[in-house]
């Protein structure tokens, strides 16, 4: 259910949300409150307004109606769907499901709309512990959750600024969504200083999409569950889930704590530094590592980063040894960051975190919205496609 998404629409358009109570307005900063009443709060974020919107009640709300009942655990969701018109917001105990009130309609696109919900959750649903679950279509660095309806499309800047207006802290960030464990998206998560551990895919999500039962059934039976052992339990269940399903060969999800990416950025910028001042040099030899490193199934240049760092190791032309020295430290920065994971017989090689290599045609499509990134600014890596790519 998490495919990439064909033709998202580069244009940011702002849905007003009319005739909304205030406590509803947007732009309203929420912090977790004092006193809480549960010890965690699981929040969707479904943004059905589009070619997924028979998902929502056909798979993901009977997964989260498996999960055990507990006044500990607070499970939530603001959909958007395409059929009907405004916003729902459920709440799931066990099997029951009910819808508990309407807004108008919502642009799910929209950082501000992300923004609201996550302000909502924190005030609504006070807890020890909160996780956002992010579901709909991704692309890795370049965006996730299309609303057709508005005809919009969120980009990371936007999750950075949604996340951080909201100001409640967010133990798990979840993707139920395309590649989106990335770099590059870690890394603007990490910049809101209020996220700590992602748990994504590298690369497509199943049409079954997030296995919520099997993720969710341990924390909810064992409320005092940290976010270190949620995180583990939600690979866990993918495991459980995907693992002995032979057709989903690709499959592959890892959870990776972003305050270590963001430790890591010193190292990761000099290696993105080594690597374009080798650029004259190693040229041919970087293409060679690139189209030999595992890629992302519906984009060539989205690689795995501990595979692209091992095959650079591997290949005897590139003797610069500080680039050698570097590259080993960037595999190891992402093996400490990322905490579980779990790979396919096909993905053994991955190891649970991409950066975009752009070139050729996706280069000429994208490079201006991967100019903008904060990764991007950070560490001279657009730069240096630039010249790659010249």
């Amino acid at each position: 259910m998490k495919e990439k998404i064909s033709g998202a629409s580069l244009s940011v358009i702002v849905a007003v949300c009319l005739a909304l109570p205030a406590v509803f307005a947007f732009g309203a900063t929420q912090t977790r409150a004092e006193e809480t009443t549960a010890s965690w709060t699981i929040s969707l974020y479904i943004d059905a307004d589009n070619n997924f919107d028979t998902y929502w009640e056909g798979l993901s709300l009977l997964y989260l109606q498996n999960i055990p009942a507990s006044a500990e655990v607070n499970i939530v969701a603001f959909v958007d769907r395409l059929e009907y018109p405004g916003t729902e917001l459920w709440e799931i105990e066990g099997s029951t499901a009910q819808i508990v009130e309407t807004f108008p309609e919502m642009n799910f696109g929209d950082g501000a709309t992300l923004s609201w919900v996550i302000s909502q959750t924190a005030t609504r649903y006070p807890s020890e512990h909160l996780l956002i679950d992010l579901w709909d279509h991704g692309s890795a660095w370049n965006g996730f959750c299309g609303d057709d309806t508005s005809g919009d499309w969120m980009y990371l800047d936007e999750l950075r600024a949604a996340i951080t207006d909201a100001g409640a802290y967010i133990d798990i960030l979840a993707c139920d969504a395309c590649s989106m464990a990335s770099v590059e998206t870690a890394y603007a998560a990490s910049l809101t200083g209020l996220v700590d551990i992602l748990v994504a895919s590298l690369e497509t999500v199943a049409g079954d999409g997030f296995p919520y039962d099997f993720m969710f059934t341990p924390v909810a039976l064992d409320p005092t569950r940290t976010p270190d052992q949620v995180a583990s339990d939600m690979i866990d269940g993918w495991a459980q889930y995907y693992d002995p399903r032979s057709e989903y060969y690709y499959a592959t999800l890892s959870a990776i704590r972003v305050s270590s990416v963001y430790q890591s950025m010193a190292t990761i910028g000099a290696w993105c530094d080594e690597i374009h001042a080798n650029l004259g040099a190693y040229y041919r030899t970087y293409k060679t590592v690139v189209r030999d490193t595992y890629s992302v199934f519906y984009t060539k240049y989205q690689v795995d980063m501990v595979d692209l760092g091992n095959n650079m190791l591997a290949n005897s032309k590139i003797t610069d040894p500080e680039l050698r020295a570097l590259t080993q430290a960037v595999i190891a920065a992402v093996e400490g960051a990322v905490l579980y994971l779990d790979n396919s017989e096909s993905t053994t090689m991955c190891g649970g975190m991409t950066m975009w290599w752009g070139t050729s045609t996706e280069w000429a499509s994208y490079s201006d919205v991967y100019a903008g990134l904060d990764f991007a600014l950070a560490t001279g890596w657009y730069d240096f496609l630039v010249d790659y790519n010249s």
